[in-house]
């Protein structure tokens, strides 16, 4: 079934661009995530610039496959199709947030919440090179299931950081309410940025699942 997924849906032109679309799309995720990683150590309004930039290339890509999606894909499958496209879109939407809140925030951040938020993207960086995988083995064919696993993982392993921030928190000196506010915002987007990508995997997994080796 994997052989004849990729034959008969990802050799053909349509398919083959939105396919390619999807690629360009997580690969500015990692671009940006590698980007908001660097901005935690030097709030620099070029990298914030930049960051602004890639959202604005992702919102182009979103555009552009879903106007491409009517003419591609079985009808039964856009729907995945068209909401994976969407959940991608969001991940980038939450680097861009977190970069914009991360700005507001004008006091010293804690060493232990800087290095776990810092953790938390690479983590995500992490899952995203698997999302990448993923939709290479849904042209290509190959094993899905150690990609899927890894994302799952990764989420598990950032949704227990963000706990460990919440418990630590709970003892650090926050001078006003709004310091406060920013820097839980900014810990919740970039927590969000894993539940974007473990969703848009489950959309695409269902696709395989549907149509490709369920024995994979």
């Amino acid at each position: 079934m994997v052989v004849f997924l990729t034959i008969f849906l990802f050799k053909r032109g349509p398919e083959k661009e939105i396919i390619d679309l999807l690629k360009s799309h997580v690969l500015l995720s990692i671009k940006g995530i590698k980007l908001l990683n660097k901005y935690i150590d030097n709030k620099s309004s070029e990298i914030l610039e930049e960051i602004i930039k890639i959202e604005n290339k992702g919102d182009e890509i979103k555009k552009k496959a879903i106007l491409n999606l009517y003419k591609a894909f079985l009808p039964n499958m856009r729907r995945e199709v068209n909401y994976s496209i969407e959940l991608l879109d969001e991940v980038l939407d939450n680097i861009k947030h977190g970069a914009l809140i991360y700005e507001l925030i004008t006091f010293e951040l804690d060493n232990v919440v800087k290095e776990k938020c810092k953790l938390i993207l690479n983590i995500s960086l992490n899952i995203l090179n698997s999302l990448y995988n993923l939709i290479c083995v849904l042209e290509e064919g190959g094993d899905f299931k150690s990609y899927i696993n890894n994302i799952k993982l990764g989420e598990e392993e950032i949704d227990n950081i963000y706990h460990e921030i919440c418990k630590y928190l709970i003892n650090v000196k926050i001078n006003s309410f709004w310091e406060g506010k920013y820097l839980c915002d900014f810990i919740e987007k970039i927590t969000e940025i894993s539940d974007y990508i473990e969703d848009g995997a489950d959309e695409l997994k269902i696709i395989y699942l549907n149509y490709g080796d369920e024995d994979n």
